[in-house]
């Protein structure tokens, strides 16, 4: 049997400040601050001081986090 490693994960974080229309500081569940991004492959969605977003991070970058739409 093989064990699969995830490349990404996904979980939540809190956005702190919203720097431009597609990048911000968030605080995952831990406290750990990072930034979080919308791909600039993805369309624009709003980023909210305050608000609860989920995002992927990669396994091996956990200094950043990619915003996934509602």
């Amino acid at each position: 049997m093989t064990l699969e490693i995830p490349d990404k994960i996904e979980t939540h974080v809190v956005i702190r400040e919203v720097l431009n229309h597609r990048l911000a500081k968030a605080t995952l569940p831990n406290g750990k601050e990072v930034h979080a991004f919308i791909d600039f492959r993805s369309e624009l969605f709003p980023i909210v001081e305050g608000s609860t977003m989920r995002v992927r991070m990669d396994v091996a970058d956990f200094s950043r986090a990619e915003l996934m739409g509602a």
